[in-house]
């Protein structure tokens, strides 16, 4: 049986890899994007987290998150593989993001400190692998995944 490695679980083992191999990048990541309350949907999937100078926290529910941002599984990887470009995702409505422009900024900017450490961290590979190929669990699967798409 396969289990898809949904956004959730990315994003939730991605901040803690980060937190563990780059906790300074971590940190300034976290002191960027307090004290926001941001909602991410990726499909049909929402994920909401609370920013603490120290930490991010997943909540169940946010009243008024002060950033939201909806997008899908391709568009991330399209950003990720610079296929399009943040500004491109928006324009061609791939990505929506709906706050106030002081909070869309530090959104912006803790999101380049999170890239910042994904980029330098070893073990975001195999992280992002799993994003990648969502369904491909077992061994045979994921070897046909990285034959058709290298």
């Amino acid at each position: 049986m396969t289990t898809e490695y949904r956004f959730g679980t990315f994003l939730r083992d991605s901040f803690a890899t980060l937190q563990r191999e780059l906790p300074d990048i971590y940190a300034e990541m976290c002191r960027r994007l307090a004290p926001q309350d941001i909602a991410i949907t990726v499909d049909s999937e929402t994920v909401r987290l609370k920013f603490a100078r120290e930490a991010v926290l997943p909540v169940k529910r946010l009243a008024h998150p002060t950033v939201m941002v909806r997008t899908g599984r391709k568009a991330i990887l399209d950003l990720i593989d610079a296929r399009s470009t943040l500004l491109d995702a928006a324009v061609e409505e791939r990505l929506h993001l709906r706050g106030s422009p002081d909070d869309l900024a530090r959104f912006y900017d803790g999101l380049m400190a999170y890239l910042h450490g994904a980029v330098r961290s070893p073990s975001f590979p195999a992280l992002l692998q799993r994003f990648r190929y969502p369904a491909a669990r077992s061994g045979k699967a994921r070897r046909r995944n990285e034959r058709i798409h290298p």
